[in-house]
């Protein structure tokens, strides 16, 4: 089996824990590499609606693409759910378009890449939990619909920072207790900054359905763009085979 190099623009200084996050979601087949729009910590920011459109139109997402296909990468993903939903398809495709026109090569947004992960498992209806704030949930919803989904359950915890600070544990019990519903055909879990990957398969089993992640369906959605495999146990249904 080969391996592909692939890319993920992150709009904000990368932490370990999001580093941790990411590579429990990397099959054999794929090395990452992540190319941040900031690098110097700053201040921290409430996540407003005027804050996430701002990630959406910066100019840098597609230089970042750029550095990332001169260092190798098959093919780059913008890495944030809301600044990829926040204008709706139209903004997810222009960061896809900007991100294309200055790497050359294939690409894809964290927002894209989960309705391509619900589409390839059959999904039709679908529970959501999201940790931001109702301005955006408002816009994810509205973002999900005109993909051709019903969203039986929008539950947001409106976290205006540190959503990386929610516990796993806690997430779980959250999808297993608030968000799910017996009209829904998986549950998506919302946020890159959300920690996921050791929970999903027990909320799998616990509600007999799957369950979606942004990280988990970039990362698969990379695996696709790069050709290869991205077939990775214990990661949910989407990574279990992963077949290209």
């Amino acid at each position: 089996m080969g391996t592909s190099r692939v890319g993920i623009v992150w709009p904000e200084p990368v932490q370990d824990r999001h580093l941790a996050e990411l590579e429990r979601f990397i099959g054999h087949g794929l090395v990452l590499d992540i190319e941040p729009i900031r690098t110097d910590p700053e201040p921290e920011q409430n996540i407003t609606l005027a804050l996430v459109e701002g990630l959406a139109r910066d100019p840098e997402n597609g230089h970042a693409a750029g550095r990332l296909a001169e260092r190798g990468a098959q093919a780059v993903a913008y890495g944030c759910t809301s600044a990829s939903y926040v204008l709706g398809p139209e903004g997810d495709a222009a960061i896809i378009d900007e991100m294309q026109a200055a790497s050359g090569l294939p690409a894809t947004t964290t927002s894209s890449a989960v309705v391509e992960a619900l589409r390839v498992l059959g999904v039709r209806s679908l529970a959501v939990l999201s940790p931001h704030i109702d301005d955006l949930n408002d816009r994810l919803q509205a973002y999900l619909e005109a993909a051709g989904f019903t969203v039986a359950a929008m539950v947001g915890l409106n976290l205006r920072c540190d959503i990386e600070d929610v516990e796993p544990g806690e997430t779980r019990e959250i999808v297993e207790s608030q968000v799910d519903r017996p009209d829904a055909d998986a549950v998506f879990i919302s946020c890159t900054g959300m920690r996921t990957a050791g929970v999903i398969d027990h909320i799998e089993v616990s509600l007999g359905k799957p369950v979606v992640t942004a990280n988990q369906a970039t990362l698969w959605h990379l695996g696709q763009l790069a050709g290869i495999s991205t077939a990775t146990p214990g990661r949910g249904r989407l990574l279990a085979a992963s077949p290209v």
